[in-house]
């Protein structure tokens, strides 16, 4: 019997299990219309997968998500994601795989929004009393609320390579002012910030102090607005290879306060190639003659009997390849040494038929007590 449960165990088929419910979406809320394109869901009851991204995000401007064609199809840990959009209607839904990490989830229900520049404002509640136009104006601009936004940012870009980032402060709290900007370069598991920021034609890490990062300055209106030229940092060690890596761009005060950090985007890092190719060989001339650049010579084979000269149990072979020059080609003459070497395998084969028939030979005396 336990033989038998032992064995229904190991070889009896298990129903495969699939994982249980998908994300809960709560922002941006359906239907609408957001400044910002994070995506925030709610993680669920049971345990997700540890080992790789939990979650699989896709967003598109076709709420039936082409395979073909869809704009974003990514995997990450954590329960949010801020894609790079255009302005428009975006549809997106999420998936996740339970802790043994083979078993995703269906895809939770499909949300839509509507990107745009600035949220729409609410509609003020009509006021019995007249309101001065300065007292207007003076109340919008205090209810005006503080951006700090990034545009442009590349989807793809080499280690090795920079880009032109667009910046966009608008601080109404704090006009004429003076700040520091950095890029930043991280895992979307990690937490190791990385980057290159270039300030008056040199390159500053990340890590550097915060006076050392680009300085900008508000206007009158709180308002400034430019390109900040970035590079990843491929000798620090936040940079683990070619993959995607969340980039946003942080803020410092005047006194060092901060980091304040902008919108975050993803960006897909490619090692740069490391391959310097093949060491291409020239023949030097005298200074009278140009220098020509040998193309690879190639040895043909010889027939042993066609030019040998036999020595012992050694062979030479004479090969002639042709030399390239500029001038009339002399043909070179390479000697190939190759050693025969005795064949053992006849000899040791021998002795093992021979150690076969003696044993064949023995037994049969053996059986007749001869012996």
């Amino acid at each position: 019997m336990r033989t038998l449960i032992i064995f229904l165990l190991l070889f009896y088929p298990v129903a495969p299990v699939f994982a249980a419910d998908p994300p809960i979406l709560t922002s941006p809320s359906n239907n609408s219309t957001v400044a910002s394109s994070t995506l925030n869901w709610q993680a669920p009851l049971y345990p997700v997968c540890s080992n790789y991204d939990a979650y699989r995000v896709q967003v598109d401007n076709d709420p039936s998500f082409p395979s073909s064609s869809i704009y974003r199809n990514i995997y990450t840990k954590n329960t949010y994601y801020t894609p790079q959009l255009t302005l428009g209607t975006w549809y997106w839904r999420v998936m996740v795989r339970d802790e043994t990490c083979n078993n995703w989830s269906s895809w939770s229900t499909v949300w839509s929004f509507i990107l745009a520049t600035s949220t729409p404002s609410p509609t003020p509640t009509p006021s019995s009393t007249p309101t001065s136009s300065s007292s207007t104006s003076s109340n919008s601009s205090s209810s005006s609320a503080s951006t700090f936004t990034i545009s442009n940012t590349p989807s793809q870009i080499n280690s090795d390579q920079s880009s032109n980032v667009s910046v966009n402060l608008a601080l109404p709290d704090n006009p004429n002012t003076s700040f520091y900007l950095k890029g930043a370069f991280k895992k979307s598991d990690g937490s190791n910030y990385f980057g290159l920021t270039k300030v008056s034609g040199s390159w500053i890490k990340n890590g550097s102090t915060y006076s050392n990062q680009y300085p900008v300055k508000t206007n009158s209106s709180g308002n400034w607005s430019g390109n900040l030229e970035i590079q990843p940092d491929a000798d620090d060690s936040g940079f683990t290879g070619s993959d995607d890596y969340i980039f946003k761009v942080g803020r410092y005060t005047s006194s060092g306060s901060g980091p304040t950090w902008s919108n975050e985007t993803t960006i897909k890092i490619v090692a740069a190639s490391t391959n310097q190719g093949a060491t291409t060989e020239t023949s030097s001339k005298t200074s009278d003659s140009p220098t020509v650049t040998s193309p690879p010579q190639t040895a043909k084979a010889i027939p042993a009997n066609s030019s040998s000269k036999n020595s012992g149990n050694v062979e030479y072979h004479i090969a002639s390849v042709a030399a390239v020059s500029s001038g009339s080609a002399t043909p070179s003459t390479v000697e190939v040494k190759s050693e025969k070497r005795p064949n053992f395998l006849p000899f040791i084969g021998g002795v093992l038929i021979l150690a076969g028939l003696g044993s064949l030979g023995y037994i049969y005396l053996r059986s007749k007590k001869i012996i």
